[in-house]
């Protein structure tokens, strides 16, 4: 004997009974809160396999995450540091977010560029937004935490992470960036 499950909508609630092929149905009672089976419910057979899952949550193997964190300093007297990320060969970052800490002199602004390249000479540059995030002590922290979407190709320049201080450059300054996302194949 084969058995199916039956949905049907009771005031609202989808409500599932098991029916067995060849039983006959006895009518339920007044005081059960099921439908009387001469509503005739629809008989949808359960699906032998688990339903796929949608797409969005496939695991993807052709793409290797990627995080890499530099960290340099700008020196007394120098207006601009930065680090260079290399991209594995025949490959592509793609680049999702971008985070960078900066800690200086008191008093001090940063302006934060990761410079990126396509083929071997389409370049652009991607700027990073500096909050304040404490003072005292005679130094200032500032942030970024940046979502983005940029890509770097391996055979063009190396990924180059830039920060540049304004008109004062007294003092060090250190900083400490991150850049993740993933690594597709090139060819």
């Amino acid at each position: 004997m084969r058995s199916y499950t039956l949905y049907k909508m009771y005031r609202g609630t989808a409500v599932a009974l098991l029916a067995v092929a060849g039983a006959s149905a006895a009518p339920a009672p007044e005081s059960s809160p099921l439908p009387s089976p001469s509503l005739a419910p629809a008989i949808i057979e359960r699906p032998a396999l688990p339903l796929p899952l949608p797409r969005s949550f496939e695991r993807k193997e052709e793409n290797q995450p990627f995080q890499q964190t530099v960290r340099f300093v700008i020196g007394n007297g120098e207006k601009e540091g930065y680090a260079e990320i290399g991209v594995p060969a025949q490959r592509r970052l793609v680049i999702e977010h971008v985070s960078a800490l900066v800690q200086g002199p008191a008093g001090q602004k940063y302006f934060g560029s990761l410079r990126t390249t396509v083929g071997r000479d389409n370049t652009g540059w991607h700027y990073l937004v500096f909050s304040q995030q404490y003072a005292g002590g005679g130094i200032d922290v500032h942030a970024a935490s940046q979502p983005m979407r940029a890509y770097a190709d391996s055979f063009g320049a190396p990924v180059r992470l830039s920060i540049s201080r304004g008109l004062e450059d007294a003092g060090s300054v250190s900083v400490d960036a991150t850049v993740s996302g993933y690594l597709v194949d090139r060819w």
